[in-house]
């Protein structure tokens, strides 16, 4: 009888599946278009960001780790979907002391994509700021959405991009961080609660960064 239930299980899974429409994740003009959509990362452009990354100079240390979440179930007050995200969470040492570290975070569960600290956004080529000048003529970065645990009380968060690139140098795979800041100076950065926020900018410096891929 068991084996009965398991198969009609496994049949209405495979029914609501086949009946889900699946979208190019980047191909599409926003998420959430269509309701129960799969937005699907079809040419597995995460792939190559997937693993732990880390830049060194002198006592100053910049580890990130990305993983893909894929078929993420995202709700919202009119529709719900899935999507292929890919997260990553970090650690930030200066002078040999541990600023930030949310590495373990990546092992969490959430319901809520962006309590994750770094989330896909959308592909960049290279003529969005911040420029690649160094990147091919149709090669894609990727934009992603960063946040820090001690910064998560500001009322709309600090305005900043964090566009990554994967490249090869010498045999070893690379990868470009153009972490910068993109407000106007003039904003007045407030907690959730309303009171002015003490801080307007993150435990890592905006700036570019080269993390080596390890092993």
């Amino acid at each position: 009888m068991k084996k009965y239930i398991y198969l009609i299980l496994v049949l209405i899974s495979l029914n609501i599946f086949a009946q889900t429409p699946i979208i190019g994740i980047y191909e599409a003009e926003y998420y959430g278009g269509v309701a129960g959509a799969y937005y699907k990362d079809i040419g597995g452009f995460h792939n190559q960001y997937v693993g732990t990354w880390v830049y060194t100079n002198s006592n100053t240390t910049f580890k990130i780790t990305f993983v893909k979440k894929n078929s993420f179930h995202v709700t919202n007050d009119v529709r719900d979907y899935y999507v292929d995200f890919l997260i990553g969470e970090f650690q930030y040492i200066d002078n040999g002391v541990e600023k930030v570290n949310t590495l373990s975070y990546i092992n969490q569960s959430h319901s809520n994509i962006f309590d994750y600290n770094l989330v896909s956004v959308v592909p960049y080529d290279k003529s969005i700021y911040p420029l690649c000048p160094e990147c091919s003529e149709n090669e894609l970065r990727l934009l992603m959405r960063f946040n820090e645990p001690s910064r998560r009380n500001i009322w709309g968060g600090i305005s900043n991009k964090f566009v990554i690139r994967r490249f090869m140098q010498n045999g070893q795979e690379k990868l470009k961080v153009q972490f910068v800041y993109t407000g106007n100076g003039l904003e007045s950065l407030n907690t959730i609660d309303g009171p002015p926020a003490n801080v307007n900018s993150f435990s890592v410096p905006y700036g570019e960064y080269v993390l080596t891929k390890q092993p």
